[in-house]
This record gives C-alpha cells, structure tokens and sequence, in this order.
C-alpha cells in the first residue's frame, strides 16, 4: 500500500492500517498521472493524535447516523496551541468517499441504508489523543441539511425580490 496518495483516493482499508495520515506541503512529488490541485496526504507513524505545536491531521473515524448504524469516515483534526480541534469530513459508502455535510451524502445514505432522511450525526476518532485514555467523539450539526437549505431559500427570496420593481 503506498505511504502517499491524493486525499481524494483514499480508501476505507488505507485508514484501517494507517489510522493517521499527515497532509504533505510539498506537491512536487505528484506523479505525472495525478493532478497537480489535489492535495496529498503520507500515512503517519504516529499511534496517537500528537501534542505538537502545530499539525493537521486525517484520522480514522466511526461516523453515527441517524438511524444507529456507524459506518467508517475521516475526521480532520487540528493541533494548535494545545488545543485540538476535529471537524468530521468524510463518510465512506463502501469505498465512496461522501462529503459531510451534503444532500447528496444524505440521498445516498438514505437508499444503502433503506432509512428515510438518514444521515450523519456524530463521530467518534479511532485513535486516542496523546495524552488522553478516552476515544474523542462529537455530534455533527446541520447533517440534514434542512437549515442550510431554508437558508438558500431565503437568499433566492430575498434576489427575487431585488429583480421585482
């Protein structure tokens, strides 16, 4: 399995045997076939989130949905000034690699799963932070996307209303 692959490329057994991934800064190692806007990731060393002054990492997460069922995803998760933050990113629909959040991540949810409006409503890392003894998890707001739809409603609305005399 290679140490380095486009974001964009990986796979739900990358993550199960490299439960840590780096984003690499130098993009002069892109091959020749891969497109020079996606950015790389190396899988990591690391066993735990590390306590460093700065770094951004792609971490193994099980993502909940609203039904019960978890499916495996990828959190981002931020070190800076000793405080971490993890945003949920990814949810893998076999090897699909699906946006949080999205309607269409949603849709797509919905049909595998045979669940109505289903979707993405917490996370929980597969791998510990340094330092800590307990799994970090989270919940994942605006994963039904209906605030965020009722929002672009009201912008159209409101551009209407501009074009009106």
């Amino acid at each position: 399995m290679p140490t380095q692959k486009p974001f964009t490329k990986l796979k739900r057994a990358d993550l199960e045997q490299t439960p840590i991934w780096e984003w690499l800064q130098d993009e002069s190692t892109l091959s020749d076939e891969e497109q020079a806007d996606e950015s790389l990731a190396e899988a990591s060393q690391f066993a735990t989130i590390p306590a460093v002054a700065f770094g951004q990492f792609i971490v193994s997460a099980a993502i909940q949905l609203k039904n019960g069922d978890s499916l495996p995803g990828i959190c981002e998760a931020t070190v800076a000034a000793g405080e971490v933050a993890v945003i949920p990113t990814i949810v893998f629909m076999l090897d699909r690699q699906l946006q949080i959040p999205a309607v269409e991540t949603n849709r797509l949810l919905s049909r595998y799963t045979q669940a109505l409006e289903n979707y993405p409503v917490g996370w929980t890392l597969k791998v510990l932070v340094e330092g800590e003894s307990e799994l970090r998890f989270g919940g994942i707001k605006g994963g039904d996307m209906k605030d965020l739809l009722a929002v672009g409603l009201e912008l159209m609305a409101a551009f209407k209303s501009l074009r009106s005399p």
